[in-house]
This record gives structure tokens, C-alpha cells and sequence, in this order.
């Protein structure tokens, strides 16, 4: 079967070796990269192999996710199999007071929250707390029912960012 996956990797010595690696240890044949500087410090990849089996699939994804490496889409003979986005998420109110590692936790329950910004008056002040989240493209209205939730019980504002 023929795999195409998007990656994003840090423009540093050793990344794209870094992603080449599992492929090759699982019998993957690699038969195209191509890569492209973005303006954030990281290089967008196209890796285009052929394994023989989802299985391998699933143990190349794995040892490329311990690695850190962000995967943004996999296509297996052309066809969709997973594609990743990244939201930016800005919460208003009394976001620490109201738990924010519950919040952070419920989040992660069906996205991964990637990096967090806290901006924090003074104690008694409402705070605003930028949350950069990653999540399959299939699971964003399950998101979205959890920042609702979240919203509603703790007396929150959310603000998405508009890139979904």
C-alpha cells in the first residue's frame, strides 16, 4: 500500500533523518520527500513510502508521535486515513480560579493541548488564557461540545481562532 503523510518538523540538523528513521525500520520503501520552509522555524514534509500492511502503518505512526513528531495528514493509496489541525483557543474570566488544569484535562480528553499563555492581573482580576490545541479533523465538534461545557459551568468566554 502506498502512504503519503504531511509532517511538520523543526528546522534543525537531524529532524528529517529523525522522521525517515521509522519508515525504514519497519520496511517501509521510501519513494518521495519533498519539504518546504514555513515562516514558524518549520519545515513541512511530504513522505511518500510503500509498507505492506496497516499494521506497520499504525507502529510507523506511533514511533513518529514518541519522537514528538507532528503528524498533520496520512492518505493510504490516495484515500483520507487521518489529517490533524491546530486551533488557537483564548479563554476570559476567572480561568485559574475555576481550575485550569481541569479544564486543560477535559480538553485533552479529545485534543491535545499543546501550549498554554496566562496573563494574569491580579488575583481578584478576570484572566485570559491562550490555549494552542491539536485534534483530528473528526473530533472538533466533540471540541467544541467540551468547551461549551466547560464555558458554561465555570462562566467562561471562549474565542476560536479563524483559521478552523
Amino acid at each position: 500500500m502506498k502512504i503519503t503523510t504531511h509532517v511538520l518538523l523543526r528546522d534543525v540538523p537531524g529532524s528529517l533523518i529523525s522522521a525517515l528513521e521509522p519508515i525504514a525500520s519497519h520496511g517501509g520503501n521510501i519513494i518521495s520527500v519533498l519539504h518546504n520552509r514555513t515562516d514558524k522555524d518549520l519545515v513541512d514534509v511530504e513522505i511518500s513510502f510503500m509498507i505492506k500492511d496497516r499494521k506497520t502503518l499504525e507502529l510507523i505512526q506511533q514511533e513518529l508521535e514518541n519522537r514528538k513528531i507532528k503528524i498533520k495528514s496520512i492518505e493510504i493509496d490516495g484515500k483520507k486515513y487521518m489529517e490533524k489541525c491546530s486551533i488557537s483557543l483564548l479563554f476570559i474570566g476567572h480561568v485559574i480560579d475555576t481550575d485550569i488544569r481541569d479544564t486543560i484535562d477535559r480538553i485533552n480528553t479529545v485534543a491535545l493541548v499543546s501550549d498554554v499563555d496566562v496573563v494574569m492581573t491580579s488575583p481578584s482580576d478576570k484572566s485570559s488564557v491562550l490555549m494552542n490545541i491539536e485534534l483530528d479533523n473528526h473530533n472538533f465538534p466533540k471540541l467544541e461540545k467540551v468547551i461549551e461545557e466547560i464555558c458554561r459551568e465555570k462562566n467562561l468566554l471562549a474565542i476560536k481562532s479563524l483559521e478552523v
